[in-house]
């Protein structure tokens, strides 16, 4: 069970509430590892939604940031 995964360090927002408001608002699962911390699995996403799946995940970050991004 091996895969390719990808962490990213969050700036002033919490990781759980991230990946909470990630799969409420746009269905997208991710793993929040720590206060800032999330894993992304890449072996559940084309590979042509991956330039969405970042796309919609920046919108998020910048709707939890109050568009200050």
């Amino acid at each position: 069970n091996s895969g390719y995964f990808m962490c990213l360090k969050l700036n002033n927002i919490k990781a759980e509430q991230y990946r909470q408001q990630l799969l409420e608002q746009y269905g997208i699962g991710v793993i929040a590892t720590g206060e800032s911390d999330i894993r992304i699995a890449f072996s559940c996403v084309d590979e042509g939604d991956i330039p969405v799946l970042f796309e919609q995940m920046y919108m998020c970050a910048k709707e939890m940031q109050g568009n200050r991004l």
